[in-house]
């Protein structure tokens, strides 16, 4: 019965899909955080859940492009810019990475099936990029984020109150064959950082105290599902987000009350392994798996100056780790080292210049949005810039010690940062009701209108 539930609702929403693509896209990305054919593996069976929903939103964006259904420049950001010769550069790693086709013992991931799922992460990211252009839409999908990572928390909670916990390390789950999203429990521990900050700005939404608190009441089983993890990344984004937090919260005594409240959780929950691992985070010379860590980060550097532009090939760190050291061949544990050292300085410039662009305009967005929100829409896209520009600076701090480019939340961020840029800068466009801008808000190309040039280029009015 489940299964052809299963099939029941995937079929419809591919068919809503070719009419109105961005509900095919908000469901993409709720089977990216979810992971439900995982979860439920005995209902979704042999189904292919991406492919159900992937292909009708394609054909659905296509049909709208063909109508003239979507505005073009939502596209034309620095952003997307840099996103697109990313995957231009991950594409000519594959091609050209002399390391590519090597077999080995050591490759962590296949070539193939990682240009894969490159591929259909970036054609999913431009179709969502053209889809998500309202506030509803934006909404939406901050709640698919938010329902998602609820329910994991919840999963991964049960698993130790249960007693189901297999192992000293809480993993997300499995299919029979072992296969899933979150296999590695650093990659686990990412979901509940970048939830960390979308449950407490949305609890800030609700007016009434007692939904407000409800929802705030999820954080601390959120950090309990982290030390299930024992991730010292996940630790380290953890105590990122809630410092951004804290710093940025209007309210100063409710937004640094969560740092005595993380302490006090983390001092009764965070278990002997956790704890361990923890005090090994500033002196790495006592922690093994640390000065591991740095043998890596300089066969990077060897792999970098050896091979500048192209890389040693995509998904190709492993094999090509025993030329460039003598040490046991390992992954990078830094995201921008590993993508650099696979796919060459230009990828790697590129994913700097992205995380650079998002955290800058979100930090712009949200300082103007402070000025700007009094009513309930301005508030509610505040909300969420807040959320997501946290997260994300969560999520990056975490990519400095493990290797994520392969993780597709981060292009789910991205989307829902350039969605929410681009709808303040409509709204500010409407309001100025004037011509037309050549920069705003990192926009490449011109605008509907234009903002006077005494005003900021930021994209956002001014008070």
């Amino acid at each position: 019965m489940g299964h052809i539930l299963v099939i029941l609702v995937l079929a419809s929403v591919a068919l809503l899909s070719i009419v109105r693509p961005w509900i095919g896209v908000v469901c993409a990305y709720l089977l990216v955080v979810l992971d439900p054919a995982a979860i439920w593996f005995w209902d979704f069976g042999d189904v292919r859940p991406a492919l159900w929903v992937l292909l009708p939103s394609g054909i659905g964006t296509v049909l709208g492009i063909l109508r003239g259904a979507f505005d073009p420049t939502i596209l034309l950001s620095k952003r997307n810019l840099f996103i697109l010769i990313l995957w231009l550069c991950l594409n000519i790693s594959y091609y050209l990475g002399p390391y590519t086709h090597v077999p080995g013992p050591f490759r962590f991931d296949d070539p193939d099936m990682s240009l894969d799922l490159i591929n259909k992460m970036m054609l999913l990211y431009f179709m969502a990029c053209l889809c998500i252009d309202t506030e509803q839409k934006i909404k939406a999908l901050f709640l698919v984020i938010c329902g998602s990572a609820v329910y994991l928390i919840y999963w991964g909670n049960m698993q130790y109150f249960s007693g189901r916990l297999m192992g000293a390390r809480l993993a997300g789950p499995t299919s029979l064959q072992g296969s899933g999203v979150y296999t590695d429990e650093n990659d686990f521990a990412m979901v509940f950082v970048v939830a960390q900050p979308f449950l407490w700005y949305l609890g800030l939404a609700f007016r009434r105290t007692v939904w407000r608190w409800g929802l705030w009441l999820v954080i601390p089983f959120c950090w309990h599902a982290v030390f299930l993890t024992a991730s010292r990344g996940g630790l380290i984004g953890l105590a990122v987000t809630i410092l951004l937090i804290a710093i940025r919260s209007r309210s100063r005594l409710l937004g640094f009350a969560l740092i005595p409240a993380f302490v006090f959780v983390f001092l009764w929950q965070g278990g002997g392994l956790m704890k361990s691992r923890a005090d090994t985070i500033a002196s790495y010379q006592e922690d093994p798996s640390a000065e591991a860590r740095l043998q890596s980060w300089r066969a990077a550097f060897h792999m970098i100056a050896a091979h500048p532009f192209t890389g040693v090939g995509l998904a190709s760190y492993g094999p090509a780790f025993p030329h460039y050291s003598n040490y046991k061949p390992r992954e990078a544990h830094n995201t921008l080292l590993q993508i650099t050292a696979e796919s060459g300085i230009p990828a790697g410039l590129m994913y700097l210049l992205i995380v650079i662009s998002v955290i800058t305009s979100l930090w712009r967005a949200a300082n103007h949005g402070n000025r700007r929100d009094a009513d309930s829409g301005g508030r509610s896209l505040h909300i969420i810039n807040e959320a997501t520009l946290v997260s994300f600076c969560g999520l990056v701090a975490c990519s400095l010690f493990l290797s994520l480019q392969l993780f597709e939340i981060f292009y789910c961020l991205n989307v829902l940062a350039n969605a929410v840029l681009y709808v303040e800068r409509r709204a500010a466009s409407e309001l100025t009701g004037e011509g037309r801008t050549n920069r705003t808000n990192g926009l490449l190309l011109a605008a509907p209108q234009k903002f006077p040039a005494s005003r900021p280029r930021t994209g956002y009015r001014p008070s």
